[in-house]
């Protein structure tokens, strides 16, 4: 969208987008890796689990796009969407790796990648570190090893196909280390083989992509923001902050009412937590607007956001996937309903806040 001036609104803005993707090509990654890894990779011999072979692209019908380098990223994100500040994350499905010595190999190279090929490439890029979920003291070290690195805001951890919710005690290590550092923990699912992981019986009886990529993040969300709690993850660790990615808004009141209900009648069974979860999730989590809502009728979505709350929410395109939002999917619906001051917030200043961005 443009004003009179032929600028786009977002143009006038500070905006940071939170979720940029990309998609590192295993031939790539394979120089970053180790031997006999570089080899296995080089050649794969796993297959990933059944129900991955959806037909994302509707038979052509949804074009397929790419961000296989910086500049990409800069005229793509940067120049065409008007985002200031993009937070890139390697996207590596590490959770579907067997092998827990080959996914934390893989780890250390897409974050080497990472650095080498895009966040080093603009002063203005920011990234996410990834983890392997399969070993979280061997995720301790690699934060420990990519905190010293300037552009490095956040932890990326896949939610789906992980070998134990999220909140299990075994992770305390990991975010111990991201809380030491400073760093942000984000968390985003995938609809592809961890999630037929997950849903191994069910998933086996869906037939259309459309239902695994309704159900597939939001599901893992609601699991992992439920270990978390019921487990005291954020009063462990209370300097801590935590964002989800890709499932949109929808799912967040009610987790967070039922989780209160669940908490009122049940509270020795989490009895690290000193508050409410709407407390904890209100003080420390985060949520990316993509993909926002469609209601028919857009005042529902402005009482969604009321209730979830804008100083909790942040823009995210999901770029370059393809069901991404533009920028101005949200931002309309900002500039409609909201002042200058939270739409502000939830362009920029609440992911500065959230990530404690060094911008």
């Amino acid at each position: 969208m443009s004003t009179q001036t032929g600028r786009s609104p977002l143009a006038e803005n500070t905006v940071v987008d939170v979720d940029v993707h990309l998609r590192i090509p295993l031939e790539e990654l394979a120089d970053y890796c180790d031997e006999p890894y570089r080899s296995t990779i080089k050649r794969p011999t796993y297959t990933a689990v059944h129900r991955s072979g959806w037909d994302r692209y509707m038979g052509g019908n949804i074009q397929k796009e790419s961000l296989p380098d910086a500049e990409t990223v800069y005229r793509k994100v940067c120049e065409g969407f008007d985002v200031d500040y993009p937070i890139i994350n390697a996207f590596p499905v590490l959770a579907s790796v067997p092998e827990d010595d080959r996914a934390v190999n893989m780890m250390r190279a897409y974050n080497d990648y990472l650095l080498d090929n895009y966040l080093d490439e603009y002063d203005n890029f920011r990234g996410l570190l990834s983890v392997a979920t399969q070993d979280p003291e061997a995720a301790a070290d690699e934060i420990d090893r990519m905190s010293s690195e300037k552009r490095i805001e956040g932890v990326y951890v896949l939610n789906s196909g992980a070998h134990l919710p999220l909140g299990h005690p075994d992770f305390d290590v990991m975010y111990r280390a991201a809380e030491d550092h400073g760093l942000h923990v984000a968390y985003h699912a995938s609809a592809g083989a961890p999630f037929a992981r997950d849903f191994p019986i069910q998933d086996s009886a869906i037939n259309r992509f459309m239902a695994t990529h309704v159900l597939a993040h939001p599901w893992a969300h609601m699991l992992t923001v439920t270990s978390l709690l019921v487990n005291g993850t954020p009063e462990k660790f209370p300097d801590l902050n935590f964002s989800f990615l890709e499932a949109g808004l929808s799912w967040v009141p009610y987790m967070m009412f039922r989780l209160n209900k669940e908490y009122g009648m049940r509270r020795r069974e989490a009895p690290l937590l000193e508050r409410s979860p709407e407390e904890y999730i209100r003080d420390q989590f985060y949520f990316a607007s993509q993909p926002i809502g469609e209601p028919n009728d857009p005042r529902h979505l402005e009482r969604i956001l009321d209730v979830v709350g804008t100083e909790n929410l942040m823009l995210a395109t999901d770029y370059p996937h393809w069901d991404f939002d533009h920028p101005d999917a949200l931002d309309r619906h900002l500039r409609q309903f909201y002042p200058e001051e939270t739409r502000a917030a939830v362009l920029a200043d609440n992911a500065v806040e959230a990530f404690d961005l060094s911008i």
